[in-house]
């Protein structure tokens, strides 16, 4: 009887390990044996798991995607109507995307490391397209708008927007403002609006 596999374990170790590196280091000075450092493995051990580098970025491009929409779906899980799904989803942009400074570095690294690395762009826009195509089916689903992809991309946009200028300045804009432009927005596009 043969021993069973870590290696999902250790492909999702090495990939947050990179997460952490990205969000302390810009993407230029973090390498595979700080990685491997970060995830307590011997640096050798990264390409048993990954071929390269960018397969682990790759990697956690989609972990992210992925980790961020379960955490949503989760929060408005809570909720019973339209309104308050809505309140919560905004809730959920404005704290965990927008005032995440250090999701945001991550992922302004990955897009830095796109326009450097042509084999990253299509992870981008993958990761983009995905982003936008997961709020705009969420908007659609609890009635707050049809299914519109250009509101996702105006929501992602305004997301988007506010972050750089968190990073940036971080007092340039207060949540409780971005709460409600995000909120007004959004509800300008409601049917009936």
């Amino acid at each position: 009887m043969g021993r069973k596999s870590n290696a999902p374990q250790r492909r999702n170790q090495i990939t947050w390990a990179l997460y952490e590196c990205l969000s302390t280091k810009g993407h230029e000075k973090v390498t595979t044996k700080e990685i491997a450092a970060q995830a307590n493995l011997p640096p050798g051990v990264i390409h048993y798991y990954f071929k390269s580098k960018d397969e682990i970025i790759s990697t956690l491009a989609q972990a992210i995607v992925d980790k961020y929409s379960r955490q949503l779906e989760i929060r408005l899980s809570d909720g019973n109507s339209d309104a308050q799904h809505l309140e919560s989803a905004v809730e959920f942009i404005v704290d965990e995307l927008i005032f995440n400074t250090q999701l945001n570095r991550v992922f302004y690294n990955l897009i830095q490391m796109a326009f450097e690395r042509v084999q990253l762009r299509d992870v981008m826009k993958k990761m983009f397209k995905e982003y936008r195509d997961r709020l705009a089916l969420f908007l659609s689903e609890t009635g707050v708008a049809r299914k519109d992809h250009s509101l996702g991309s105006a929501v992602v946009a305004m997301a988007e927007g506010f972050s750089l200028q968190v990073m940036v300045e971080p007092d340039a804009v207060n949540r409780s403002d971005v709460h409600r432009l995000i909120l007004h927005t959004v509800k300008e596009c409601m049917p009936g609006h």
